[in-house]
């Protein structure tokens, strides 16, 4: 069975201009188009997310987090603009500020996960701290992250107080 095109150029992740994009994906049989690979990547991880009713991305809905990672050494002022500037073009990232050993990032979790800030930021040379305590932090947060992309994902469902949605 052929994949239906859906005609909406928007990408359905951020809800940026996807039109004449070669990146997609097919979703039940509907071809979807991206802005960049890393909105694919999260509307594979999650279609529902995307797909249920609007997509979350062009809502306009945003989950905002704050973040700081911490570098294994202290960054040189060429680097730390290096890492700035390869940040800075990743979807979703609001602010990023660099002193010394620590990263601080505010980014929309609809858009991009801390797991991919820290590929990011490998890809881009710069080592995250490798003691214990980082190495926990970083595994609670991704863990905690994507609990909360899969409760967003769920969509609300029926409590105690509240009868099923009918339908």
């Amino acid at each position: 069975m052929d994949a239906m095109h859906i005609e909406d150029d928007a990408c359905p992740v951020c809800g940026m201009d996807a039109g004449g994009s070669t990146i997609c994906a097919e979703h039940l049989s509907i071809e979807y188009h991206f802005c960049t690979a890393q909105c694919r990547e999260n509307f594979l991880a999650r279609p529902k997310l995307y797909t249920a009713g609007q997509s979350a991305g062009g809502s306009g809905r945003k989950v905002v987090k704050r973040r700081s990672f911490t570098l294994d050494s202290p960054v040189d002022l060429v680097h730390r603009e290096h890492l700035i500037g390869v940040l800075e073009l990743l979807m979703g990232i609001q602010h990023v500020n660099i002193d010394q050993r620590k990263i601080s990032i505010d980014y929309n979790l609809i858009e991009i996960t801390a797991s991919q800030i820290e590929q990011a930021l490998e890809n881009a040379g710069a080592t995250l701290g490798s003691g214990w305590s980082e190495r926990l932090k970083r595994g609670w947060v991704h863990y905690t992250e994507e609990n909360e992309l899969d409760h967003l994902a769920a969509g609300e469902a029926a409590c105690c107080n509240k009868p099923p949605a009918k339908g």
